[in-house]
């Protein structure tokens, strides 16, 4: 008796599965081209530019963060975290201790984009 409730619910759920199967169209996802070096480092400066305290005017590949933005050591983790954010990546501590320029950076983040 059970068996032939069981079936009888089974079966109309088996054959709009395999109904639907046959209309399904597969997704298909391409790699986007990597970014170029112009790319990079014009998407890098207008990331840079929503950091408050980094000025457009002296904004340039051999800025440093330091000296030439006037960065403390905090704005410079959140330039480089807003770096992070805009091209979804991960600049571990050691690298980010060593990068001391806009360029460096972009460098950095331009090598990593070209190894996706």
């Amino acid at each position: 008796m059970f068996r032939l409730a069981l079936r009888s619910t089974v079966a109309p759920v088996s054959r709009l599965a395999l109904a639907s199967k046959s209309m399904v169209t597969p997704i298909r996802f391409y790699a986007a081209a990597p970014l170029t070096k112009e790319e990079v480092t014009q998407r890098a400066f207008e990331a840079l530019k929503t950091v408050a305290a980094v000025q457009e005017s002296k904004l340039s590949l051999e800025a440093t963060f330091k000296q030439d933005l006037g960065l403390d050591s905090l704005d410079v983790i959140e330039t480089l975290v807003a770096l992070e954010e805009e091209f979804d990546l991960e600049i571990p501590d050691k690298i980010s201790d060593e990068i001391k320029t806009v360029g460096e950076a972009i460098d950095y983040i331009f090598e990593e984009e070209q190894k996706l």
